[in-house]
């Protein structure tokens, strides 16, 4: 490995191929959500948009996943409750949420990439 890598742009870049991966699977297939790992997409939505320094809408999570509102928002919630993200209204428009990673949410994320980066070969 480069002695001058930077371990977060790698998280980075490995976040968008794996989000890039599982959009291209469903689109293949067809049949969005077949293959659904929706807490899975959720966090590397926002793990992906947290390094970006964007925001994420609700809404937004919930389209991009390809299925129902209702199962991403369960998510969302479980998600929550495990401590991984939270939610917080927007100051100029308060029927708008976001959704962000929590420090815990951001550092298992990190720790999951790195393992699954430490087992690919190259």
């Amino acid at each position: 490995m480069d002695a001058f890598a930077d371990p977060e742009l790698e998280s980075l870049k490995l976040a968008v191929a794996l989000y890039g991966l599982r959009r291209k699977r469903d689109f293949a297939g067809a049949r969005r959500g077949l293959f659904g790992e929706p807490g899975w997409d959720i966090l590397l939505d926002l793990y992906i948009a947290d390094r970006r320094r964007t925001e994420v809408q609700v809404s937004s999570v919930c389209l991009d996943a390809g299925v129902p509102s209702t199962t991403i928002l369960r998510w969302i919630a479980r998600l929550e409750q495990e401590g991984l993200i939270y939610r917080i209204a927007d100051n100029a428009d308060a029927r708008r949420r976001y959704v962000r990673l929590t420090a815990e949410g951001h550092e298992m994320m990190r720790n999951i990439l790195r393992a699954i980066a430490g087992g690919l070969p190259g």
